[in-house]
């Protein structure tokens, strides 16, 4: 779409499916490489977002989501930006850690985690939810100042990008993980005009080639690894 001095754009995606998501190990802070669906579906984004002209690509610096902001920006000329506030939630001791390990170790964490985040209190030495809105969404006001009246790529990870999205809907903390499901490379369009926020788009998988109902995109969703 093109943009007049009022209308700022963003697309915001997930990175795609890495090693650990596959195996059902949680990440947060930690670095898994992407699978060769992984590529793959990052591939099918860059094809689906060649004519978008992105003033700027930022990413988080972990290797899953820099890679994934690698691929998409196909043959553009600019940089991928490193952004330490797109960072996924940190999750301290429970990073490499595989999800039934988890959920049988700390029961009552783990269920807080994922059906009651407003609860979460991160004694894992991680962070909780309500930091990781502290930190990346006066990140993400910022870039929108500064990139007014342009489109930018944020490409970041699951909890941060319901996170960014939640704040333009006025979810609460308590509803974070109501659909939709944040699939590896799933496309998130905001459009804000004359300072009003429409979301256009909401973790759309429309360019994906193996879609998400596919057993080998279901290990990669929510259920359950970030």
């Amino acid at each position: 779409m093109a943009n007049d001095n009022t209308t700022t754009t963003l697309y915001i995606t997930r990175h795609g499916q890495t090693h650990w998501n596959a195996e059902r190990r949680m990440q947060g802070h930690a670095n898994s490489d992407l699978t060769e669906l992984g590529t793959q579906q990052a591939t099918w984004l860059r094809d689906a977002v060649q004519d978008v002209d992105f003033a700027a690509i930022y990413a988080s610096p972990s290797t899953r989501a820099y890679h994934t902001a690698e691929i998409i920006r196909g043959q553009r000329t600019q940089p991928v930006i490193p952004c330490d506030e797109l960072k996924e939630i940190g999750l301290g001791s429970w990073e490499g850690q595989l999800v039934s390990e988890i959920k049988q170790q700390h029961p009552t964490e783990y269920f807080a985690f994922w059906h009651a985040p407003q609860e979460y209190q991160a004694l894992n030495g991680g962070e909780t939810f309500a930091q990781v809105s502290e930190r990346a969404l006066p990140k993400v006001n910022a870039l929108i100042e500064l990139h007014t009246g342009q489109t930018i790529l944020l490409v970041t990870h699951a909890v941060t990008l319901k996170t960014i999205v939640s704040s333009f809907e006025d979810r609460p903390l308590a509803r974070l993980w109501e659909p939709p499901v944040i699939h590896p490379t799933s496309l998130t369009k905001i459009v804000i005009e004359n300072g009003v926020a429409r979301i256009a788009l909401y973790a759309d998988v429309s360019h994906h080639e193996i879609k998400p109902s596919s057993p080998q995109l279901e290990k990669s969703a929510q259920g359950r690894s970030v």
